[in-house]
């Protein structure tokens, strides 16, 4: 009996290793399937872009998916990284500040705007879709405003490395931009699965009312979890500056749904309580990767919207069809 109780135990625990990792299954059957099919697909050269044109959307999709995890969403992140990365290229050429410290200031300035949806969402009791699609505009029409609707040009060398843009004499820089997108994704990784405060976070979503009954301070969680989507929605907007050599107020359009797309390809639920950092990296990747293939055989991006869109549904309805059938979700 023992033993056959500890045989479904590694059982289950093996399955659900394989769901939480099998994003990253799914993008390395697919990038072989690809290099199969496509010469140029497998050169190096490309390879190092697809990783690039990844790091931005990973490093909000990180910060998405803790506010995901709560039950929550955030469509501020796009316009809070144009903002940030306005605020930083500002200071660098107009105020001479140095890189660092620039940087540090427009990672203020996201983790601010996260602290500011988190305290009226848990205090003002507004929804988080109305709070951040508020945050969505007025970020984006405060990036105007500061840098007079006109993009931020002359960014300093030196600031230019964060994004992989600038060369060390022959040698790329690409490897920064990627190691730093790694090192927040299994950092995360580590809080969400071996900490209180990622513990509070799978609790809060998968059943508030629960959780604070057992003494989870859910409102200051949640809280948290807006600001440091901020703050990673403002870095990553920093390092697309310095990958793209200017800081462009209208920048990160459209991101804060490729965020959530990666999230939703990664394995999150959007009712809260599942998902990973490390299987969103995957969902980007896996976005990515689709487009990057379209890309080299002139395939429209109409095309492409279509395909990744189709792909969305069709996980979220992988998703409610799995939740259904364990009892999780009811009809109604």
């Amino acid at each position: 009996m023992a033993d056959s109780l500890s045989k479904n135990s590694r059982d289950h625990d093996w399955r659900r290793a394989l769901a939480r990792h099998s994003p990253l299954l799914i993008f390395a059957g697919l990038c072989l399937i690809l290099a199969a099919v496509s010469p140029d697909f497998r050169g190096s050269g490309n390879i190092q872009q697809v990783a690039l044109r990844t790091c931005v959307v990973a490093i909000m999709a990180v910060g998405q998916i803790l506010v995901i995890l709560t039950a929550g969403i955030d469509l501020s992140v796009g316009s809070v990284a144009a903002l940030s990365g306005v605020v930083a290229g500002l200071l660098m050429t107009d105020a001479d500040w140095p890189a660092p410290l620039a940087v540090a200031a427009g990672c203020a300035t996201g983790m601010a705007c996260g602290a500011i949806n988190g305290l009226l969402i848990t205090r003002g009791r507004i929804q988080p879709f109305i709070v951040t699609l508020g945050m969505m505009m007025v970020a984006r029409g405060a990036a105007m405003l500061i840098a007079g609707a006109k993009s931020v040009f002359g960014l300093p060398q030196g600031f230019r490395y964060l994004g992989g843009s600038q060369k060390m004499g022959e040698l790329s820089t690409a490897w920064i931009p990627i190691t730093i997108t790694l090192a927040i994704a299994l950092t995360f990784a580590v809080v969400l699965n071996h900490t209180r405060f990622g513990r509070a976070l799978f609790a809060t979503g998968g059943n508030l009312i629960g959780a604070r009954l057992s003494g989870i301070p859910v409102d200051r969680v949640r809280v948290q979890a807006y600001t440091l989507c901020g703050l990673l929605a403002g870095f990553a907007g920093i390092m697309l500056a310095a990958r793209t050599s200017i800081a462009d107020p209208a920048g990160a359009s459209g991101y804060e749904l490729d965020a959530i797309a990666a999230c939703v390809i990664g394995g999150a639920s959007l009712v809260g309580g599942e998902g990973g950092a490390l299987g969103v990296v995957g969902g980007a990747l896996i976005m990515n990767v689709l487009v990057n293939f379209c890309n080299l055989h002139d395939i429209s991006v109409h095309w492409q919207r279509v395909l990744v869109g189709s792909l969305i549904v069709a996980l979220v309805y992988y998703d409610n069809f799995r939740k259904r059938r364990a009892g999780l979700l009811k009809d109604g």
